[in-house]
């Protein structure tokens, strides 16, 4: 390991690790101490510090808790600089670091992404999603439920001419809009990530980045009301981001099965009725995301 690191000057990587960044800057791991000057190296996995061929400081992306930049006096002036809290092994509470480097921005976002430190909920998606066109609209949506896909998938999902068509979307309109929103990319290309929830070890994909809140089923918390109307049941229902012919009805005695069978965002629903109804006489309608079904009883 340590004659790689001799050879080419980059410390050695492990199996799917690959940089993501690197820059010549200082660091150092105290307030009152002085500045070090280092190499630094950010991959998918970790942050490296190095002094010559030392790596001085090892630190997970998942043991980074939090970042912050500050203005810190640095040789002559006072300059930005990062500074990283960091679980250190079995020590109680976070350890910290600072480092000053080129272009402080580009690397804070990095890290951010790297780290997961990018809070992802539903309405940071719905604002993203809102200023994106309907492919683009449809690859955020899938990564929001799915975590990640390769481009095939993805070009698939689009009916895409070719994978340069996605990437373009991705990277001349997703990502720069995200920046806007949220002050950083939100998709990533990853050549090899574990994904933590199933433990699969996933190549050559995109990632929806950040930590993403624990989505609610779309069947939770919905808006549901069922009239007996007499000879006929009517029932009103919240139906978000979908459009008529993405909706399929089935029925079942009394129960009543509503789909969405929109690619990258599919959901269903059971609903149990008063009564049984007839499949036959049912009338349908969407507006304003209120889906309005009315079905005959069974006499």
């Amino acid at each position: 390991m340590q004659r790689d690191f001799q050879k080419t000057g980059i410390p050695h990587l492990q199996d799917g690790e690959h940089i993501i960044i690197q820059g010549q800057g200082a660091y150092k791991d105290s307030l009152r101490s002085g500045w070090k000057i280092a190499g630094l190296y950010l991959t998918n996995q970790r942050l490296m510090i190095c002094q010559g061929r030392t790596i001085r400081f090892k630190i997970l992306v998942n043991d980074i808790k939090a970042l912050k930049v500050e203005k810190l006096h640095y040789v002559l002036r006072r300059k930005q600089a990062v500074c990283l809290f960091y679980k250190a092994g079995k020590a109680s509470g976070d350890s910290r670091i600072w480092f000053v480097v080129n272009d402080c921005e580009t690397w804070q976002k990095r890290i951010i992404m790297q780290a997961s430190l990018l809070k992802i909920d539903l309405e940071t998606i719905e604002k993203i999603s809102a200023r994106l066109d309907p492919d683009g609209q449809d690859i955020l949506w899938y990564l929001r439920d799915n975590r990640h896909a390769r481009i095939d998938q993805l070009a698939k999902l689009i009916d895409a001419p070719n994978h340069m068509h996605v990437l373009l979307n991705i990277k001349e309109t997703i990502n720069p809009i995200a920046e806007k929103v949220v002050g950083c990319p939100i998709l990533s290309f990853e050549r090899a990530r574990t994904d933590h929830e199933t433990g699969e070890k996933v190549l050559f994909s995109w990632w929806l980045m950040g930590e993403q809140e624990k989505w609610r089923k779309e069947t939770k918390d919905r808006l549901l009301d069922i009239f007996d109307e007499g000879s006929h049941i009517r029932v009103i229902m919240e139906a978000k981001r979908v459009a008529a012919s993405d909706l399929k009805l089935e029925i079942h005695g009394d129960e009543l099965v509503v789909k969405s069978e929109k690619t990258g965002s599919p959901w269903a629903e059971i609903i149990q009725l008063p009564c049984e109804a007839n499949f036959d006489s049912q009338q349908v309608h969407l507006r304003n995301n209120l889906l309005e079904i009315r079905l005959s009883k069974v006499q």
